[in-house]
């Protein structure tokens, strides 16, 4: 049979059907010949999976994984391979807030990075609107002007600009993505109030946010909206660019580049670096580029100690 991968947790994988839903694990074969895979998981919640029903109807066994439109990682932290988070996306909705915890904009342009490379959109919604400083929504549409990636500014508390987010989740497979205490199920339970997800408190002394969702799923919502919430991440590790490739995953540098006196260019050290030119002339935010830096550097250190 075939059906759609709606839920990862642990070695066990609930396999959405036309007959409904089985819990299934891997199949042998699947789980041992993966010393090829980059990927430190053979599924992901929306993979389309063949699988086969084990007698009591319930439970079952995927057999393989059909080839994916795309696949959304991060660097496995600790480990060689990728954590491979979700596949067959429409779409990726970064969730960040202007406090509590504060607004980071360079988890989001590691995303944002990824999302190119997959060739996956990237929404940025920015949530707690009503605690933002006065200019710090002009901020953040600024720093992103020339990316082409769409930013909300919401308040899930309020519902200040919720709404405007609904027709961009209608009819696409979105996943939403943030740190911990960010807000991802309270706005989505603004959005769609029969979701009813579980939501915590920020601790008051660290300012972080506690992990209320510990499962990655897919839920499909009345306008054919279909989510998949995660686990909150702190961090957004890069592993499978060469450092040389990665400004080209720049969308705002890409107008620029061929202006550079080198090519390629890393818009680092080069003379008559076009890119650099525009940042000078305050074309391309300043602080977008040290984000841009940032990850070339560590970009620069994993390849030098993997292949010391």
């Amino acid at each position: 049979m075939n059906g759609v991968v709606t839920k990862v947790y642990g070695r066990y994988y609930t396999v959405t059907h036309d007959g409904g839903g089985c819990n299934c694990v891997l199949m042998g074969r699947l789980r041992l010949g993966r010393e090829n895979d980059r990927f430190s998981e053979a599924a992901a919640v929306g993979d389309l999976v063949e699988f086969a029903i084990n007698d009591d109807g319930e439970t079952g066994a995927i057999i393989s994984v059909r080839e994916r439109r795309n696949a959304f990682s991060r660097k496995d932290k600790g480990r060689t391979g990728e954590d491979l988070i979700a596949a067959n996306l429409d779409q990726v909705v970064v969730v960040q807030s202007f406090a509590r915890p504060r607004l980071n904009l360079r988890f989001v342009d590691r995303v944002l990075v990824r999302g190119v490379k997959e060739r996956v959109p990237v929404c940025l919604c920015v949530n707690k609107s009503d605690l933002a400083v006065e200019g710090h929504g002009e901020y953040v549409r600024d720093y992103y002007r020339d990316t082409g990636i769409p930013v909300h500014l919401v308040s899930a508390l309020t519902g200040d600009g919720v709404e405007d987010l609904r027709p961009q989740l209608s009819g696409r497979l979105s996943l939403f993505i943030g740190s911990s205490g960010v807000g991802k199920s309270t706005l989505l339970n603004r959005l769609y109030p029969q979701l009813a997800l579980r939501t915590s408190e920020i601790s008051a002394s660290t300012g972080k946010g506690r992990h209320t969702t510990t499962n990655v799923a897919m839920v499909t919502l009345p306008d054919g909206a279909r989510v998949i919430d995660t686990p909150g991440l702190r961090e957004f590790g890069l592993m499978d660019i060469e450092p040389r490739e990665l400004e080209g995953y720049f969308e705002d540098f890409r107008r620029h580049r061929q202006r550079c006196r080198f090519t390629p260019c890393t818009h680092d050290h080069e003379p008559d670096c076009r890119v650099k030119k525009m940042v000078e002339a305050g074309k391309i935010h300043e602080e977008r580029y040290i984000s841009y830096l940032n990850i070339l550097r560590s970009l620069q250190e994993y390849h030098d100690t993997r292949y010391a």
